[in-house]
């Protein structure tokens, strides 16, 4: 019998009126209001009539993101299903883990609005999207030696073969991008974010997100969640705090954490979030497996699991 992943995306999967179906209902939108209340934001809001510009700052698309994809997810949840496995992708994390039980929705709310306002005061970063290069040894290889200028850049994110996304100091980032572009990809395209995340320069930033994750309620995920700094599975409190710190300098090794799923009899993967970057990600890495996007309730009800 085939096993299911839920899926939640990170940060990029937000929009402008990405919440309007979430306060369509009483009970969904009073949930934001109180997530909202938490964290001092009005995130009903945020999420129904919130800028492209307002949603693209760090310490608002965060949350946003993961109150968003775990409204829906625990909306799914509560008609009776439940995941074999999590996988988020950076932040996404968060909303896994709250699909896992580790994290209570509120909490996870509010450490990715901690996380996002740490994350806001990194400067002189930014990132780009690497398409079509297939040769990853030979980006290392072109990387690495801007590296060895002084310059920080690496790879930051592994999505899928022929996609991946380098951060660093601007100049290093555009040098790369140069040098990439002689080995071939087709595209590197400029990210518009506010730093260089899952890079070096956020390691100044991880003892202070390590404090705030000291106090915070974890408890034992009860699906197996898959790391996106190692692509491996892990189910304990302290593990799973060590790793959401380390994560924020580390890649994202999200083709990896896929591939080792899908070995592991993974054949269902149902997406949850504003948007659904990640089932396209998961068709390139793996063509032969369900993908179901879940977007709003709407959808819920067009696969016939809405209550």
């Amino acid at each position: 019998m085939g096993k299911t992943v839920w899926m939640f995306p990170g940060q990029g999967s937000q929009m402008p009126g990405m919440g309007q179906t979430l306060v369509s209902e009483e009970e969904t939108k009073q949930t934001l209001v109180d997530l909202g209340t938490r964290i001092g934001l009005d995130l009903t809001t945020l999420l129904t009539t919130g800028t492209k510009e307002e949603l693209k700052a760090t310490e608002l698309a965060q949350p946003a993101i993961v109150a968003h994809s775990t409204l829906l997810a625990t909306r799914y949840a509560a008609l009776g299903n439940k995941p074999d496995y999590v996988l988020g992708h950076s932040v996404g994390e968060y909303s896994a883990l709250v699909a896992a039980s580790v994290l209570t929705p509120s909490e996870a709310v509010y450490l990715v609005h901690e996380r996002g306002k740490l994350m806001n005061q990194v400067s002189g970063g930014t990132m780009a999207a690497v398409i079509g290069l297939n040769d990853v040894e030979a980006a290392h290889h072109a990387v690495e030696s801007i590296a060895a200028t002084g310059e920080i850049v690496q790879i930051a994110n592994y999505n899928c073969p022929g996609q991946f996304v380098i951060s660093g100091h601007v100049a290093a980032v555009e040098s790369a991008t140069a040098k990439l572009k002689e080995l071939g990809a087709k595209r590197v395209l400029p990210l518009d974010v506010s730093g260089a995340f899952h890079s070096s320069l956020m390691t100044p930033f991880a003892p202070r997100f390590e404090d705030f994750l000291a106090s915070s309620p974890f408890e034992a995920a009860q699906a197996k969640f898959i790391s996106n700094v190692d692509g491996s599975f892990h189910d304990q409190p302290d593990d799973l705090k060590r790793l959401l710190v380390q994560q924020l300098y580390s890649p994202v090794r999200f083709e990896a954490c896929v591939e080792q799923l899908i070995e592991e009899g993974v054949d269902t993967f149902i997406e949850f979030g504003p948007s659904s970057p990640l089932s396209g990600l998961v068709k390139r890495i793996k063509k032969d497996v369900k993908i179901i996007s879940i977007t709003t309730l709407e959808q819920l009800e067009a696969e016939g699991i809405r209550g």
